[in-house]
């Protein structure tokens, strides 16, 4: 069991593009809101700041945070019921990671941010005031280049 555990992780490596552009992807595939985009942002934060200094991963560890994160957003904003789900994540991942990863991502992820989700204003306007320019720059670099 651990041996193929082993080799999905050796081929997720190479399967993986740069992260901006498999961040990039999957918005555009996901046609995420902006409000579960900055949440997901808010959590990747508490997420860092919770973490030793010392804490280091393995090479796909940013894009399984980044895929975690959106999945608890997505889910904890639902109220209608059109939340991602882990299969519709490994559709958008061009099948990189299962549906058994996605799911342990997750959890995982839940268990790092010790199940913090609930975002208020105050948390908002805190992370805005940090990174709203960078936000509005990559906001304003992406809507050029629709229209470029």
């Amino acid at each position: 069991m651990q041996r193929n555990s082993t080799i999905h992780k050796s081929n997720t490596k190479h399967h993986l593009p740069p992260l901006d552009e498999f961040i990039a992807t999957v918005f555009k595939r996901s046609k995420l809101s902006p409000c579960v985009c900055l949440v997901s942002l808010i959590y990747l934060q508490r997420l860092k700041t919770g973490l030793p200094s010392h804490a280091r991963g393995e090479i796909d560890t940013p894009y399984r945070l980044f895929l975690a994160a959106i999945l608890t957003a997505s889910k904890f904003l639902s109220e209608t019921g059109t939340c991602l789900t882990s299969q519709a994540i490994v559709v958008m991942t061009d099948h990189v990671y299962t549906p058994k990863d996605v799911n342990l991502m997750e959890r995982s992820f839940l268990g790092l941010i010790k199940y913090n989700l609930f975002v208020n204003v105050e948390a908002i306007k805190a992370y805005l005031d940090i990174h709203g320019k960078t936000l509005e720059m990559d906001l304003v670099e992406e809507v050029l280049d629709q229209h470029l």
